[in-house]
C-alpha cells in the first residue's frame, strides 16, 4: 500500500495522511497504509454496517461508546488501540465520522436502521450523480437506496459530477426539488457542506439537468 494511505502525526498539527504535513514536516509514522486500509474498512463496517456482529450496541442515533468500539476492533486486531483510531478518525479526508464526548458514529453511509439528527436542509435545490441509463431509470421510479438507510445528495453540480464519475466516466446530473419534496414530507438533513441525506424521493422530483449545462 502506498504512502498517501499511511497516517503521520506532524508535532506542530497532528495526524494526517500523505507524505508530508500541510507545513511541510514529514512528522512520525503512526499507521502505515495496509494497517490503515484494514482499520479503516473494519471502522466503516463496525459504525454503518455491522455493529451486532461486533456486539456494539448503537444508539437510534447511530451513536457508539467509544471504550466499547476500543475493545470490540481489538478482538480482530490486537495492534489497534484508541488512539490508533484516533488517528484515522481525525485523518480520514472524507470526514467520514463524528466524535461527541466519548461517543462516536458515521455521519453518512449506514445500511443499519439509524434515525441521524442533522439539521434539516435548507436548500431549495440538490443534484445526485449518475451514469446516463440508471439516470434514465431513477426519473421514472424515484431516488432510494437499496443498501444504504438514506440518499446521498450533492449540494452543488460540480460535487454531483464529481460523485457520479466513481460510477463512471461520463455521470448525469439529476436535479432534485428539494423545496418541494421536504413540502411533501421528505426529510432531508445536512450533513456537511457538500452533502445532503434524505429519505426515499418520489420521481415528480426529479429532472434531468439540461445537457448543455452539464460538463
Amino acid at each position: 500500500m502506498d504512502s498517501e494511505h499511511a497516517i503521520r502525526r506532524c508535532p506542530q498539527h497532528g495526524f494526517f495522511r500523505g507524505d508530508a504535513c500541510s507545513c511541510g514536516s514529514r512528522g512520525k509514522l503512526v499507521l502505515d497504509g495496509v494497517r490503515t486500509e484494514k482499520l479503516g474498512r473494519l471502522l466503516a463496517g463496525a459504525l454503518r454496517h455491522f455493529p451486532d456482529d461486533l456486539g456494539l450496541a448503537m444508539s437510534p442515533q447511530g451513536w457508539v461508546e467509544i471504550p466499547v468500539l476500543v475493545d470490540a476492533i481489538r478482538t480482530r486486531y490486537r495492534w489497534a488501540n484508541e488512539n490508533l483510531i484516533m488517528a484515522l478518525v481525525s485523518s480520514d479526508p472524507k470526514g467520514r465520522y463524528e466524535i461527541n464526548g466519548r461517543r462516536i458514529r458515521a455521519r453518512y453511509g449506514h445500511s443499519v436502521d439509524v434515525d441521524l439528527d442533522y439539521p434539516i436542509n435548507e436548500l431549495p435545490t440538490l443534484y445526485y450523480g449518475t451514469a446516463e441509463e440508471e439516470a434514465e431509470r431513477l426519473l421514472e421510479v424515484g431516488l432510494k437506496s437499496a443498501t444504504q438507510r438514506y440518499v446521498h445528495l450533492s449540494t452543488t453540480p460540480d460535487k454531483a459530477w464529481e460523485v457520479g464519475t466513481f460510477r463512471t466516466s461520463n455521470p448525469k446530473i439529476i436535479v432534485v426539488d428539494a423545496a418541494g419534496a421536504q413540502r411533501e414530507g421528505v426529510k432531508m438533513m445536512k450533513v456537511s457542506e457538500s452533502m445532503v441525506i434524505s429519505e426515499p424521493i418520489p420521481p415528480r422530483f426529479l429532472s434531468m439537468m439540461p445537457a448543455k449545462t452539464q460538463r
